[in-house]
C-alpha cells in the first residue's frame, strides 16, 4: 500500500487529486490533504507517507521549500509538483532538490497519474529488495575491502565518522568536492548502490547492534544513528529488516 500526502491551495484541484488518486487503485491510500507546505510539513512528521504530491506554488511555505525541509528529516520520501506552464521552469530547478517528478496541471489525467504512482511504488518495493539482497550478500568489512577513488574512499570515512550527525548527499558532495549529480552517479557505479541506500543500511547495521546488545530506549537509539525522528526511524528499521525494532529487541 503507497501512502500518499496531497498538497495544493486550490480546493477544487485538492479534492479532485485525492478522488483521483482515491479511485485508479486500492495500492493507493490518501492519508490526508494539506493546503499549504507548513500544514503538510507537520503531516508529514506525523503520518510519515511514503508520497507527497504538492503543489509547487503556496503560500506560507512553496513546494520547494517543503522538499528541501522534509528530504532533510525523511531522505527516502519521494516527492512530485504540480505546476502550470507559466512555473515550468522554476519547476525544473526543483529536480535539483530531490523532487522525484513534476506534473502540469492541465495535463493530469487518472491513466498516467496511475503510471506515475504505479512507478514509484515499484521503485520503492526494488529499493528494498535490492536492500535486503546487499544485507544478505555482504558486510560493512566486505564493502570497505574494494578498490575505490579518493572521493568515494573519502565519502566512505565521512559516514563511518559521522552517521550519527545528520548527512544530505548535497553535505557529502561538497565534503568530496563533486556536485552532487556526478558524485551520486560515481558512489552508484563504485560501491554498487546509491548513497542513500548504503547510508540507510549503514545505520540500520548500528542500530541492529544496540537494539540486541543494549538496553537504549528506541528512541535514544534513533538519535543514535542520525535519526531526529523516531517514528521515521521504526518505519525505515522495519523497511530494512522487516520487522520494527521492538519487535526484533525480543
Amino acid at each position: 500500500m503507497l501512502d500518499i500526502l496531497v498538497v495544493e491551495d486550490e480546493a477544487p484541484i485538492r479534492d479532485w487529486v485525492v478522488y483521483t488518486i482515491s479511485n485508479i487503485s486500492n495500492n493507493f491510500n490518501v492519508l490526508k490533504s494539506a493546503c499549504n507546505g507548513k500544514e503538510a510539513y507537520e503531516l508529514a512528521l506525523e503520518l510519515k507517507p511514503d508520497v507527497i504530491i504538492s503543489d509547487i506554488k503556496m503560500p506560507i511555505m512553496d513546494g520547494i521549500e517543503l522538499t528541501k525541509k522534509i528530504k532533510d528529516v525523511m531522505p527516502d520520501i519521494t516527492v512530485v509538483l504540480l505546476t502550470n506552464y507559466a512555473e515550468f521552469s522554476y519547476a525544473k530547478q526543483a529536480i535539483s532538490c530531490g523532487v522525484y517528478e513534476y506534473l502540469i496541471k492541465s495535463e493530469i489525467r487518472p491513466k498516467e497519474l496511475k503510471e506515475l504512482l504505479d512507478r514509484i511504488d515499484n521503485n520503492i518495493k526494488n529499493d528494498k529488495e535490492e536492500e535486503i539482497s546487499t544485507n544478505k550478500n555482504s558486510d560493512i568489512e566486505s564493502i570497505q575491502s574494494k578498490k575505490y577513488s579518493k572521493a568515494i574512499e573519502k565519502a566512505i570515512e565521512y559516514i563511518e565518522l559521522n552517521y550519527k550527525e545528520h548527512i544530505s548527499l548535497s553535505i557529502i558532495s561538497k565534503y568530496v568536492y563533486l556536485s552532487p549529480e556526478y558524485f551520486s552517479r560515481l558512489f552508484k557505479e563504485e560501491v554498487g548502490e546509491n548513497f542513500i541506500t548504503y547510508l540507510t543500511s549503514y545505520r540500520m547495521k548500528k542500530a541492529e547492534y544496540l537494539i540486541k546488545n543494549t538496553d537504549m530506549k528506541i528512541a535514544q537509539i534513533s538519535n543514535e544513528v542520525g535519526y531526529s525522528n523516531s517514528g521515521y526511524f521504526s518505519k525505515s528499521y522495519k523497511k530494512y529488516k522487516g520487522v520494527s525494532p521492538d519487535e526484533d529487541r525480543y
